[in-house]
């Protein structure tokens, strides 16, 4: 009965079950015993409390949801005014002859160098003389 007495920021998950148990035995007794004014009133009365601080829990929540999406939405905003500041103050590299700007976003970009890319050729070229040869063996085998 002291969870009832508490205020609804220091209800925990204990104090919930404690005054559900006390307003189902208060039922109970209703339920078996004879009409009684004074177990009915305080049973009213447990009922009251238990909506009293079911209200308050819903407002606070209310608030906080309130609070975090008004901080969320700042920090939104903050985040876009840096980007912007960033866009517009960021230095532009000094790039040499041989050097040149790539959009990372960009799916057709460039992935490989040319020197990577003369690699895999030779080695595809060296794979394939070896494939030769190999068959060139099988056949005379046959």
């Amino acid at each position: 009965e002291s969870a009832l007495e508490k205020s609804p920021c220091q209800l925990t998950a204990t104090d919930v079950y404690d005054i559900s148990s006390v307003v189902g035995r208060d039922l109970l007794q209703l339920r078996a015993g004879p009409q009684l004014p004074a177990a009915r009133a305080r049973l009213q009365f447990r009922i009251v409390r238990v909506l009293e601080i079911l209200e308050a829990l819903v407002s606070e929540s209310s608030v906080a949801e309130e609070q975090l999406r008004r901080e969320r939405d700042s920090l939104r905003r903050e985040l876009e005014q840096l980007r912007a500041a960033a866009r517009g103050s960021a230095p532009q590299p000094s790039l040499g002859p041989d050097q040149m700007v790539i959009d990372l976003t960009d799916p057709n970009r460039p992935r490989f160098t040319l020197q990577e890319l003369q690699d895999v050729l030779q080695e595809r070229n060296q794979l394939k003389a070896q494939l030769l040869v190999v068959q060139e063996e099988l056949q005379y085998y046959k």
